[in-house]
């Protein structure tokens, strides 16, 4: 699941709240999460799939977005670090989600580099709603993220983590 989201071992103890050494032994089978980091894994599982909504094909890649409104796997605060297959560019280094200008940078990466589950893992639906016009995705998402944007006006259901 680590290596499907993009995340070093560090990174992914860093969202998680646990050291390294606790990942590499729940990949080992040494040990196996327990508490909220278990139920974060669990997140972050059931965020790698669900259902999407196809628009067209944009320089022969597929845009896709979630289909309907999903709970973020984990609360991204402070500085976050996105995996190098969706922020490729070495200019950026970590963003400061605290700050909503470099939020909406960062969903804007995400939107334009990612798939429906980076979309899920990386993306509060509520903060896009807030951010939303103000996020400088390219101009050939403007109408998909718009109908994503329309469609996540419904509260979300609280999360027991």
């Amino acid at each position: 699941m680590r290596e499907r989201v993009g995340l070093t071992q560090t990174a992914l103890a860093r969202l998680l709240g646990v050291t390294q050494p606790a990942v590499s032994a729940w990949e080992r089978g040494v040990r196996k999460p327990s508490g909220r980091p278990a139920c974060l894994v669990e997140r972050l599982h059931h965020s790698l799939d669900g259902p999407v909504r196809s628009y067209a094909d944009h320089r022969g890649r597929p845009v896709s977005l979630p289909a309907r409104r999903w709970e973020p796997p984990i609360s991204l605060n402070g500085d976050v670090e996105l995996p190098t297959r969706l922020d490729w560019s070495p200019r950026s280094g970590s963003w400061n989600v605290d700050e909503p200008v470099r939020r909406a940078g960062l969903y804007a990466v995400v939107l334009d580099e990612g798939s429906p589950a980076d979309v899920r893992i990386w993306i509060d639906p509520d903060h896009l709603v807030a951010l939303w016009p103000d996020v400088p995705v390219s101009r050939h998402l403007r109408q998909p993220v718009a109908d994503l944007v329309a469609s996540l006006t419904a509260p979300s259901e609280q999360s027991d983590c």
